[in-house]
């Protein structure tokens, strides 16, 4: 965020702590002193003080702070409220004037020297009351603002009518199509196709403003990290600097909210586990300080976030080792790299003996892929041996309307969240083989377990002998769902179901087509666990 930017938040958060300041004022001096009012003015000043301090306008800073202490010394009946009631009310004035000097002339920085001696000489009982502030009368109206404050469920509640307008914009498209086939009058159905496409327009260019106002930067969430790596790092005894790209990049609110756990677990598994001391990373011809670089970049309709360190990268052996330990794979498996790095993320896993306030639970990883997959993303690990190592989380821009992969499985249309979806492709009943009782397929050196959609959700429809296999990725573990027939991609908008129906396992929720059809829309979480948890892991291309 650019600094005229950010001066106009400040300025638009400064007005409403003065009209707070302002208000309180008025009724003490009016009903006499309430406790509660005061310590509702010294909320108001201690935020605005904050504010103007991370600005940089030090003087305005020092004479709030000078105010605090006046009115501290009224709670604690050190001074007669009656004696500084007026002076409290030319400091709002003082106040007033330094934003409106703010606002006229952005680079200029208050000086409030004369100001900040009145108020001390208050703070002595020697104060002169008689010394009025002079204001301009339009100052009263404080700074214009081009920001309102709105309750997010406000938003919602848009949202939700967009999505409505959404979906019967497609059931008109199809009735369109359909009155074109039957009536033979080209200049009305011509008429009605252009008077259609108008709409589509208008509602598209309304859904885009709504989910633009849902929106904010992620440096709301990586803003609060630079002081946890700091204290990690200090109480690990290591040097790290913690750098950003990309910040200004726009995340519906509802998906921040849900990103602060995630990346935490992330950055702290590479204070713990990734960047070396200062001492060995020397040795190994490094910085003495390590890196974490926390980025974040937009895609067509998904952000790409990611958390890259430079530190020595993850111990394959080490994860083998530990995941042998914990029974998650047997001594004689040889898993390939990309299946040791989906075991970071077992529940209970962890490559260390004892646990610290810091990590060793083995709940960090594991909560991080549950978390992202819940956001309906996808989380993937990449590491260099004493290089480095990133993980990258794809999110959609919006949990509300999202794109999904429309796929048929018997009479049913499920919407499978395209986030998840690696690839999909055409197979025949031959292609498919069983291990253990598993079905599964080979597909790019690698085989993957295959569930099918039908018998996951009990339909027991006529397996087809060519079918659609839907590949999904969770972390780096793959897995094929087969189903009847794709019939593309397509945004829909997510509709919870009703409480009334109990928990719905393997749905997430649903969504209705534009010829006016529910379809069901598949929680990918669910093919990993619950009580269709697949018990074996990807097997090696040699054992088929």
């Amino acid at each position: 965020m650019d600094y005229i930017a950010l001066l106009k938040d400040y300025l638009d958060d400064a007005n409403s702590h003065l009209a707070v300041f302002d208000d309180s004022l008025m009724a003490l001096e009016s009903n006499g002193f309430n406790n509660d009012l005061v310590m509702r003015v010294l909320g108001a000043l201690h935020t605005l003080k904050g504010n103007s301090g991370m600005m940089g306008f030090e003087s305005l800073k020092v004479y709030i702070h000078n105010i605090e202490e006046l009115l501290k010394q009224v709670n604690d009946n050190e001074i007669e409220l009656v004696e500084i009631i007026a002076g409290l009310l030319d400091s709002a004035n003082v106040i007033r004037n330094a934003l409106q000097q703010i606002e006229k002339n952005p680079d200029a920085s208050p000086d409030l020297g004369e100001d900040i001696l009145t108020v001390q000489q208050l703070l002595n009982g020697s104060g002169n009351e008689s010394e009025k502030k002079s204001v301009e009368l339009s100052s009263y109206l404080g700074t214009k603002t081009d920001t309102i404050k709105v309750d997010f469920k406000r938003l919602d509640d848009l949202l939700n009518l967009v999505g409505e307008l959404v979906i019967y914009k497609t059931r008109l498209n199809q009735i369109e199509t359909e009155i074109r086939g039957v009536v033979n009058n080209k200049p009305l159905t011509k008429e009605l196709k252009d008077g259609l496409e108008f709409m589509g327009k208008i509602i598209a260019g309304l859904q885009e403003g709504i989910m633009r106002a849902r929106m904010l930067p992620v440096n709301h969430v990586f803003s609060k990290f630079p002081r946890m790596v700091r204290d990690l790092a200090k109480s690990q005894g290591k040097e790290i600097q913690l750098l950003f790209e990309g910040e200004d990049t726009e995340l519906d609110k509802t998906v921040i909210d849900e990103l602060e756990e995630p990346l935490l677990h992330i950055i702290r598994n590479a204070i713990d586990h990734g960047i070396e001391v200062s001492r060995d990373r020397v040795n190994k011809g490094k910085a003495q300080k390590g890196t974490i670089v926390l980025s974040a970049a937009q895609e067509s309709n998904y952000v790409i976030i990611k958390v890259r360190d430079d530190g020595k990268g993850i111990d394959f052996d080490s994860v083998r080792e530990a995941a042998v330990k914990k029974g998650l794979i047997k001594p004689e498996d040889a898993p390939d790299k990309d299946n040791i790095i989906s075991l970071i993320f077992s529940a209970g896993f962890t490559t260390k003996n004892e646990a610290t306030d810091i990590s060793g639970r083995g709940i960090g990883l594991d909560v991080v892929s549950r978390n992202i997959s819940k956001l309906n993303g996808h989380v993937t690990v990449d590491s260099i041996p004493e290089k480095e190592t990133s993980f990258t989380i794809k999110l959609p821009l919006s949990l509300a309307i999202i794109p999904a992969l429309m796929a048929e499985a018997g009479d049913e249309v499920y919407a499978i969240p395209m986030s998840a979806v690696d690839e999909s492709i055409k197979v025949r009943e031959e292609d498919i083989h069983v291990i253990n009782n598993h079905e599964v397929i080979r597909f790019r050196e690698r085989v993957l377990p295959v569930i099918r959609l039908n018998d996951f959700f009990g339909l027991n429809r006529k397996r087809k002998k060519r079918f659609y296999l839907v590949i999904l990725g969770r972390a780096d573990r793959r897995i094929a769902i087969a189903v009847d027939r794709l019939r593309g991609q397509q945004e829909i908008v997510i509709k919870p179901l009703d409480e009334t129906f109990g928990k719905s396992y393997g749905i997430a929720g649903a969504s209705i087509l534009g010829d006016g059809r529910i379809v069901l829309i598949v929680d990918v979480m669910s093919f990993w666990n619950g009580r269709n948890k697949i018990s074996f892991e990807e097997q090696k291309p040699n054992n088929v």
